[in-house]
């Protein structure tokens, strides 16, 4: 790997790519909300496991309060994501083409290629899965049962990042008592241990989630009950956007790869339970293709260890590179809305008058603090103007645990309260509440998303 010169071309190719989108780019509103949390760095959230947020209070460690410092750890991510995946392929070919191949297949995925700079859980949650599944190939091409230790941490590890980590430990543990060459490995005290660290690892986590009623596993888990019912639309969207995702001429190299022989079974293993999992839970509600995010660098090592030859495999990097510099050009063009919707493409621009707009507005009526309801607004004017006004939710407390309950000072503070949504009846969160204007943000002359203003006091939560 050390002298593979394609390989670290590759890795510094796409790492200086996506540093670029990160200093550039406004934050969307996960990760402004993500931000909000780094601030005060804790040992669980509502929402999501804490890695995400420790990773983001690292890089603003080193690089600062800005955009980069919010990314630096998904970019640096990404890149270890690339360097795995190539020692997974090798480890089980023994082959610098094939490993590159699965290198280079995994990169130019979509999410990879296009988004691998975002600060979201996925990053670290496909870095420590990816690491997972390298930590096993050492041990079956080894036969040192010590990388067993492994395993178990950065399983743990991929749990405080994404409950979807889950579904590794679940795999393994198949694949352990399923199969001979498994259980052959459960005589050895490194897997015992393994399992003992990674649970360790996740003692914070769990206490914290003791202490606040275990919200976040009753936020996650509670999803599973979410059934909708069959949707012929829904779940072929699904497909779609796997198939998209993964691009289509690797999507087919993937299909033909899981009967192949040159293919290692133990990788078959390990994408079977959350492959199933999430077939069947689009069929009772909507699912989205990034769900199954942690196995793509598994799926480009299954193609590439299965496609040695063919004109299908000569396509496959040119396809999927122009699909994703396609998707970047439209999606990012500057002063230009190509992709509409609300979707990471938009969520970040117009921001500058639409700011000024709410900084004006709230000078001139002399709020003291911003009230909003929504807890992508929530990061965002706290990203922009928390460190001139204070940013508080009104709604969903439980999100918002890590930093307290609104200062008792700010109760009886005139505010402004802005929302996506229209409140003709007045603002119920607040006795009194005087409409305001609305405020545009906008690229050119499309309208991205217009906020609803009033001015408010007496939160009617402070006097309970």
């Amino acid at each position: 790997m050390l002298k593979s010169k394609a390989l670290w071309a590759l890795v510094a190719g796409f790492a200086v790519l996506h540093l670029v989108l990160a200093a550039w780019l406004p934050l969307v509103e996960d990760e402004a909300y993500y931000a909000l949390w780094a601030t005060q760095p804790s040992a669980g959230y509502y929402d999501h496991p804490p890695m995400v947020a420790w990773g983001i209070a690292a890089g603003q460690a080193i690089l600062g309060q800005g955009a980069l410092g919010v990314r630096l750890m998904s970019v640096l991510a990404g890149a270890l994501v690339t360097l795995l995946t190539w020692r997974i392929a090798w480890l089980y070919s023994a082959d610098q083409k094939t490993a590159f191949r699965a290198a280079l297949w995994g990169k130019i995925m979509l999410p990879f290629a296009v988004l691998g700079f975002a600060a979201t859980p996925d990053a670290p949650s496909v870095l420590f899965w990816t690491a997972a599944v390298w930590a096993l190939a050492e041990v079956q091409t080894t036969r040192r049962a010590n990388w067993f230790l492994a395993i178990g941490l950065f399983a743990g590890l991929g749990v405080l990042s994404k409950f979807t980590n889950l579904f590794f430990g679940l795999a393994l543990v198949i694949w352990l008592v399923a199969t001979k060459g498994g259980r052959d490995w459960l005589r050895h005290w490194q897997v015992w241990a393994g399992a003992v660290l990674g649970c360790v690892v996740l003692v914070p986590f769990a206490l914290w989630n003791a202490q606040h009623d275990w919200i976040g596993l009753e936020r996650q888990f509670g999803r599973l009950a979410e059934a909708q019912g069959f949707s012929a639309v829904d779940y072929g969207l699904f497909w779609v956007s796997v198939i998209v995702l993964v691009t289509p001429v690797l999507f087919w190299l993937v299909l033909t790869g899981l009967r192949s022989k040159q293919v290692p079974p133990v990788l078959l293993w390990l994408i079977a339970p959350i492959v199933l999992y999430l077939t069947y839970h689009a069929t009772q509600a909507v699912a989205g293709g990034q769900w199954l995010l942690p196995i793509f660098p598994s799926l480009a090592v299954i193609a590439a260890l299965a496609t040695r030859q063919g004109r299908l495999m000569r396509w496959a990097a040119p396809t999927g590179l122009t699909l994703a510099a396609l998707v970047l050009v439209l999606g990012f063009w500057p002063g230009r809305v190509v992709i509409s919707g609300q979707n990471p493409f938009t969520q970040g621009r117009g921001w500058d008058h639409a700011i000024a707009e709410i900084r004006q507005l709230a000078v001139d009526n002399d709020a003291v603090w911003i009230a909003t309801d929504a807890y992508g607004l929530t990061g965002q004017l706290t990203w922009y103007l928390g460190h001139e006004i204070p940013v508080w939710s009104v709604t969903e407390p439980k999100r918002y645990l890590f930093r307290g309950a609104l200062p008792p000072s700010l109760c009886g503070e005139k505010a402004m309260f802005v929302s996506r949504t229209e409140f003709p009846g007045g603002v119920s969160y607040f006795q009194s509440s005087t409409a305001g204007q609305t405020i545009i943000r906008h690229q050119g002359d499309r309208v991205i998303m217009s906020y609803y203003t009033a001015i408010v006091s007496g939160l009617k939560t402070c006097a309970r």
